[in-house]
């Protein structure tokens, strides 16, 4: 039983729907759900053993579960970015926070997504955390109509944070209920216009900001979780002891605490609550939109896609958020459903965001665009045992990739130092096998699909600089 009864209507409060003139009955729709700092704590992937997401979990099994997919970059905006373009970031250069799509000069005559289905008769609504914090410049061109960008608020008073840790890591039982949620709000209003009647075909992009922190929830999704007998990662102390010291010290890049510093101020089942009650909170926005799907018109000639951007650590490797490029960092979820895809086994075969643009075109039997590094997967959706010799490569800052085959993981640093991982056995990448003098033909095999070019860091140039240049 879903937690929300829909109130479907064509008027929401600042939302008004307006009709798109048909380009054809039998052309699909395409619904994405993308999610903010979800990593493998589903029920559909396993990845803890106390985690509750049944709306979610149905829609796995009602469509195709990729089950070893993972991001291009593992970082917010540059994630976000390579999804949108459907290029590496290798290519456009984005390896942090900061450039927005319009700024980088290699995609300048890369469409987005929503701006390439909008050329080929789309009506293109987006809201909440679709890019990064809401499409800006050129972008917003290709939105028709906005869902909304209302961030969520935060409590006047620090909740749970120790006074040295940044902002951004606070969490608790706020606010009082899920209708003050900005993902409530954003799900509510993705719902009331898939209920109401418009005229197909659309492309509705939905983005939710949790679980990334701060990680505030209304109490009851606390509830679902006991703090005291939650499960907790498993964290040898041995971890680190065999990896290149390359990556150890990536929170001096962000605001996160140190897995030190979390087990010192006693917080780490207070975090794990918070991201577990945060996950089953978006769960149930993801119901309320796919519900509201099912019961319109729409149901039966609709694609869903839901993925999130990168993956998060809590305490894995004695590190804290994203940015590595070891597993729990790189794996997301990415679930595609819709007519003619049968439910089935999960494809275990290793795929990458940047191949859910090309996948949608296919899909929706858009001409090819050629300027797309992904590739398509209704092969595996056709047949999910369906062999896939590309790897997925995740890149993290300039000369640091990691290469993930269906068993294996290869991480190659810019300094020449590299960490292997045979999944089969070590899915907890507990064992660096690099300097095994047995796996070289393993390792040589995986490098070879390695960035042949590699695009340096985008630097933006202030306008001061500009002038100065002058």
């Amino acid at each position: 039983m879903r937690r929300y009864a829909l109130a479907l209507v064509c008027f929401f409060p600042g939302v008004l729907w307006s009709n798109n003139p048909s380009n054809g009955a039998e052309q699909p729709n395409v619904v994405m759900i993308s999610i903010d700092d979800l990593n493998d704590w589903t029920g559909f992937l396993g990845g803890h053993p106390d985690v509750s997401t049944p709306n979610m979990d149905e829609l796995a099994e009602q469509g195709r579960n990729f089950s070893n997919s993972h991001c291009a970059v593992p970082v917010c905006s540059s994630s976000r970015v390579s999804v949108m373009s459907g290029v590496a970031p290798t290519t456009h250069g984005s390896y942090e926070i900061g450039p927005r799509y319009d700024e980088l000069p290699a995609l300048n005559d890369v469409p987005t997504m929503q701006r390439y289905f909008k050329d080929h008769g789309y009506y293109t609504l987006s809201g909440g955390k679709v890019l990064h914090h809401g499409f800006t410049g050129r972008l917003s061109e290709a939105i028709d109509q906005s869902l909304g960008r209302e961030k969520g608020r935060r409590p006047k008073k620090v909740m749970n944070r120790p006074a040295s840790w940044s902002g951004a890591w606070d969490w608790g039982q706020y606010p009082d209920e899920d209708t003050e949620m900005a993902d409530f709000k954003l799900a509510q209003n993705a719902a009331n216009f898939l209920g109401s009647d418009f005229k197909p075909p659309f492309f509705l992009s939905v983005g939710f900001f949790r679980p990334h922190v701060p990680l505030f929830a209304p109490p009851c999704w606390f509830q679902k979780y006991d703090i005291e007998a939650i499960s907790l990662p498993h964290i040898p102390s041995w971890d680190l002891d065999d990896v290149p010291k390359n990556f150890l010290n990536i929170n001096s890049y962000a605001v996160a605490p140190t897995h030190a510093e979390v087990l010192k101020h006693g917080k780490q089942r207070g975090l794990t609550q918070a991201y577990l009650a945060s996950i089953s909170f978006v769960d149930s926005c993801v119901g309320l939109v796919v519900d509201a799907l099912r019961a319109s018109p729409h149901a039966e000639n609709t694609y869903v896609v839901l993925w999130s951007d990168h993956g998060f650590h809590l305490g894995e490797k004695n590190h804290w958020a994203k940015r590595t490029l070891w597993e729990e960092s790189t794996r997301v979820p990415l679930l595609i459903s819709g007519p003619g895809i049968s439910p089935d086994i999960p494809c275990e075969q290793s795929v990458s965001l940047i191949d859910i643009y090309p996948t949608l075109i296919d899909l929706c039997s858009l001409p090819e665009n050629e300027k797309l590094e992904g590739v398509s997967l209704v092969p595996q959706l056709e047949n999910s045992k369906m062999v896939r010799d590309r790897p997925a490569i995740t890149s993290s800052y300039f000369g640091n990739h990691a290469v993930r085959s269906h068993s294996w993981r290869l991480i190659t640093y810019e300094d020449g130092a590299e960490e292997l991982y045979d999944h089969r056995s070590d899915s907890d990448e507990f064992h660096n096998l690099a300097n095994d003098p047995r796996y070289k033909s393993i390792k040589n095999q995986l490098r070879q699909w390695l960035p042949k070019s590699e695009e340096p860091e985008f630097k933006k140039i202030s306008e001061r600089d500009k002038r100065l240049k002058k």
